[in-house]
């Protein structure tokens, strides 16, 4: 039959050889984001010492030049909902816990992100990290300005969290690497104002582009500062001091018998088991529920309670951040000159500072505008202070070894952004249920309740002791 010779055939067939195929496998996603990520490599020392120092010297410079107005714009792209809140609700037709709901979603994206990513920025390219989490931010921003669904508004602005969350880790890594812990808190003081600056520009900026008539703008422009922000980042900010032949400076000093402490043990007993580590995380959370709930409501707050225009009331609120630059630098100050330090004592004060401005503020009713703006002063001045300290060098303290002391500031700051979710979701529902006083007595409970466990649960370590190598 056909078919047998067929078969026939083919047996009879010699056989010929066939070259091996070696299948090559693509890499994984991971695989790639890790490789994009990768540090520079590493250049041989720059041999002239003299030159060596001109160029560190430079280099330091550019640094930290680049963090500060990296982040500043940065914030840009954070901050700029808050002055556009009224505007969006209404032409939405949002009620306020459903507009709380947009802004918490970042909060709690950005809460979870500073922490993971931190773990990968550790090893990761400085410069593309942060130019990464710019761009991308500021893409978000303006495909947020084009939705109109409650639910991809929230997820847009969620999805935006987690790449601003990718600014902090690599900056602190850049200052740890670049510079030596001498001079830390003044060096942490003064960067931390980028925060501030860029929080009062963009509301400025912001009330200025509602004048246009469009809340949208208020996301389109500040998206395309922030792409260009990055794209500045990626060409201008240094990765490693090794990468341009120049050593890496020692963040931390550990004592040799903390040297051979396994990490993981060290993780346990001096952050997940430390009772002031967690208690500072609680106090955070209250701050950063004032914090961000003023700063993010405040703006509504002066249209329906005081009767400001809304371009007025988002260029006031802007006093808040813009005297929160200034209690940054004093209150650092004070805290290590005047206290020793002791950062409990600097905490209480501001935060029963801070309960009183928010009654004043609230209880004076309308037509102060000077008055106003002197309490909304206030109101910044107390709640910047106690944001830098207790989320840096107070979670470090804490801490009590260098080894864990990024562990020690991620608990905090989770902690800290389950506060500014609660700002969100939490004063949408007081005042959509009790009006505006029900959001000041939110924020007025948490500055009591801050207050209560700076007094009464945190135990702080003696100014003096022999662990505060990272001061």
């Amino acid at each position: 039959m056909p078919c047998c010779r067929a078969i026939e055939r083919l047996v009879r067939t010699p056989m010929v050889d066939v070259p091996e195929l070696t299948l090559s496998r693509a890499p994984s996603l991971f695989e790639r984001l890790t490789t994009a990520f990768q540090p520079e490599p590493h250049r041989p020392m720059i041999a002239d010492p003299v030159a060596a120092q001109t160029t560190l010297k430079n280099l330091r410079l550019q640094v930290f030049t680049v963090a500060f107005f990296g982040y500043a714009i940065l914030y840009f792209g954070r901050k700029n909902i808050s002055a556009a809140l009224p505007a969006l609700a209404s032409d939405l037709g949002y009620l306020n816990v459903e507009v709380g709901f947009i802004g918490t979603t970042l909060y709690v994206t950005y809460g979870l992100g500073k922490f993971l990513n931190g773990i990968l920025a550790d090893r990761a390219n400085i410069r593309r990290f942060m130019a990464t989490g710019l761009i991308v931010s500021g893409l978000i921003n303006v495909a947020f300005s084009s939705f109109a669904s409650l639910w991809f508004l929230a997820f847009a602005w969620g999805m935006n969290g987690w790449f601003q969350s990718m600014g902090f880790p690599p900056i602190a890594r850049a200052m740890t690497l670049w510079y030596p812990p001498q001079g830390k808190a003044t060096r942490w003081a003064l960067w931390t104002c980028s925060h501030q600056a860029g929080t009062w520009a963009i509301m400025a900026f912001s009330a200025w582009l509602l004048t246009l008539g469009d809340w949208r703008l208020c996301f389109i422009v500040p998206g395309i500062l922030c792409t260009l922000a990055g794209v500045a980042v990626l060409l201008s900010m240094p990765d490693t001091p090794e990468s341009r032949g120049l050593p890496s400076a020692q963040a931390f000093a550990e004592a040799p018998e903390q040297a051979q402490v396994a990490y993981i043990s060290t993780l346990i007993h001096s952050v997940l088991l430390n009772r002031n580590v967690w208690i500072l995380g609680l106090i955070d959370l209250c701050v950063y529920a004032i914090r961000f709930g003023t700063l993010d409501w405040t703006t509504k707050f002066l249209v329906e309670h005081k009767g400001y225009s809304l371009g007025e009331a988002a260029f006031r609120a802007g006093m808040m951040p813009a005297a929160g630059v200034v209690g940054v630098l004093i209150l650092g100050w004070v805290c290590d000159h005047v206290f020793g330090g002791r950062y409990r004592t600097v905490n209480a004060i501001c935060l029963a500072g801070l309960g009183c401005a928010m009654a004043g503020f609230f209880w004076i009713g309308s037509d102060h505008p000077y008055l106003d703006l002197l309490l909304m002063a206030c109101i910044g001045f107390f709640v910047e202070g106690p944001q830098s300290i207790l989320g840096g060098v107070g979670a470090i303290d804490a801490g009590g070894s260098a080894r864990v002391a990024s562990a020690a500031a991620g608990l905090v700051g989770i902690l800290s952004y389950f506060g500014a979710s609660l700002s969100g979701v939490g004063t949408g529902f007081c005042i959509d249920h009790y009006g505006w006083r029900g959001a000041y007595l939110f924020w007025i409970a948490m500055s009591v309740v801050g207050f209560l466990l700076c007094v009464f649960l945190w135990r702080e370590r003696p100014a003096n002791s022999g662990h505060r190598s990272t001061q």
